[in-house]
């Protein structure tokens, strides 16, 4: 009996190691899917104005509501801006076909591969406008596709 215990101990330790490697390297978000409670999406002319309308904004400045100081030059701001407005570009051209809740995080997915950032500044900032992005369309939540983006693993799971 006291070997069992072990085995299933060992097995345990070793499947948590997995998944806190998988996490640390990158891993855990390459694979992670966006498919999962996929449903359609409705595209309405609001939708798509408020959609260009934040992209016709200037981003990374200042913004009290989510206590960020701004990009620290304007090569970075500049660079995160380019990064957002192709985000938003790709959802109003392609949404209108691809009208599913599996685009919109294929599409953040893809984006926040790409996002290069180092600073934590920016890199929360842009999912603050990932965030928007998802009330103007209508999605509930990125199914902690931005928890293993930013910290490895899907917390949400852990706490709630």
């Amino acid at each position: 009996m006291n070997f069992s215990f072990t085995k299933i101990l060992l097995a345990i330790v070793l499947a948590v190691s997995a998944v806190i490697a998988s996490g640390v390297s990158g891993l855990l978000f390459v694979v992670w899917p966006t498919g999962l409670s996929d449903h359609a999406i409705v595209v309405t002319p609001t939708m798509r104005a408020q959609l260009a309308q934040l992209k016709a904004e200037q981003k990374f400045l200042p913004d009290l509501l989510h206590a960020y100081p701004g990009a620290p030059n304007e090569s970075v701001r500049a660079q995160a801006q380019t990064e957002v407005d192709a985000v938003l570009v790709t959802l109003m051209t392609d949404l209108p076909s691809h009208a599913r809740r599996s685009f919109v995080l294929k599409t953040f997915k893809s984006a926040l591969a790409k996002f290069d950032s180092a600073e934590s500044e920016e890199r929360d900032q842009f999912l603050s406008y990932l965030q928007h992005m998802m009330v103007i369309i209508g999605v509930s939540d990125s199914a902690e596709l931005f928890n293993v983006w930013r910290y490895g693993f899907p917390y949400g799971w852990m706490i709630g």
